[in-house]
């Protein structure tokens, strides 16, 4: 039965690498809703132990504090492998799984210096189990067999029990303001285009000013904003020029568009610039139990054009739901997005302004 309990190991070792280099190896399931509602397919760079412990930690240490803890842990599953009794099935079947998931994330750190997980248990987008993968689902069989045991099982199979504390510290999870804006950048590059709903909110000396309609953007800049309500507008960026068109001034305005000097935060949504580099960031609260996220964005220079972002993240999808500039005058200009819908098949010429005759054209 030993040697069950090794091959069992090896075979989710195997089946842990096998399923990592799938998902990561394959767009489509970078971001695929399998079930939708429940449960989702996303791939995200977990640089921590199980679901997402010591994730933040910045240090130099970083990777040999995490080597040798996966190095003892395997250690000790193996000695408890070579100790335990051959008629002790479930004992040996735990330690197996033990064995299998903490193999698969060592190697898979190892080779990438990061940890793949890509499976997501959600409740519609109320409740969200941390990310995880096959080697995470592994352990925390294991170790819910070794409570079973501790509870009902004999003396000698209780000895299983010293394991628990090595096995929890493989699947704490810790939530942080950097894992949620790593998880988030790493969102956002990996949308290579998306559709809509918008609701823009300008609040200025205590005048408030909405408008609303939809939204298209593609890599690697291209932009459609169209507002329906309550006037009819246009903000199309073709990826050379952008085009501002109002039909009921009969006028469009026309500027030239150069994405590597543009700091603005809607390029956020374009995947462009790198957060933890530019920004100081800060969780300033939790909405609705948890379900999203708010994080204030400090510019690390000062900026012209705003002196802080607000970011509300949904803690289940890592999506932006609403994104505020706030102006270094007091002016707040707050964008929500609903109906958010990644990778759609957007033909260029969505982006492209059809000018009538008779419209007045004024280059900038």
């Amino acid at each position: 039965m030993r040697s069950f309990s090794v091959i069992l190991g090896f075979s989710v070792f195997v089946l842990d690498l096998l399923s990592k280099w799938w998902v990561k190896g394959t767009v489509w399931l970078h971001y695929y809703p399998l079930i939708d509602g429940f449960l989702t397919i996303q791939f995200v760079r977990n640089e921590g132990i199980a679901f997402g412990l010591l994730h933040s930690l910045q240090s130099e240490w970083k990777p040999i504090i995490l080597s040798v803890i996966a190095v003892a842990a395997v250690c000790i599953v193996s000695y408890y492998i070579y100790q335990t009794p051959s008629d002790q099935r479930w004992s040996l079947i735990a330690l197996g799984l033990l064995l299998g998931g903490i193999l698969g994330n060592f190697v898979d750190r190892l080779l990438n210096q990061y940890v793949t997980d890509f499976v997501t248990l959600h409740w519609q987008d109320s409740f969200a189990w941390p990310t995880f993968n096959l080697a995470d689902s592994a352990i925390t069989t294991g170790v819910f067999l070794i409570l079973l045991q501790t509870l009902f099982a004999t003396k000698s199979e209780k000895a299983l029990s010293a394991l628990l504390p090595v096995a929890f510290c493989l699947n704490i999870n810790a939530s942080d303001p950097d894992q949620l804006i790593d998880q988030l950048q790493q969102r956002y590059e990996e949308i290579q285009s998306f559709t809509a709903n918008f609701q823009q909110t300008l609040k200025n000396r205590g005048i408030t000013q909405t408008e609303s309609g939809i939204v298209m953007m593609k890599k690697p800049g291209l932009m459609y904003w169209e507002y329906r309500e309550p006037r009819e507008k246009y903000f199309v960026a073709d990826g050379e020029k952008i085009y501002f068109y109002v039909p009921k001034d009969d006028q469009v305005l026309v500027s030239s568009m150069d994405l590597s000097e543009s700091n603005s935060p809607l390029l956020f949504l374009l995947g462009k610039g790198d957060i933890r580099r530019d920004f100081v960031i800060e969780q300033t609260g939790e909405i609705n139990d948890g379900e999203s996220v708010l994080l204030r964005l400090t510019p690390r220079r000062p900026h012209p054009d705003f002196a802080e972002v607000l970011l509300l993240i949904s803690s289940t999808t890592f999506l932006i739901e609403k994104l505020t500039v706030v102006e270094p005058i007091g002016q707040e200009r707050e964008y929500e997005l609903t109906g958010f819908k990644p990778n759609q098949p957007i033909p260029d010429d969505q982006f492209k302004l059809n000018i009538p005759s008779h419209v007045e054209v004024i280059e900038d």
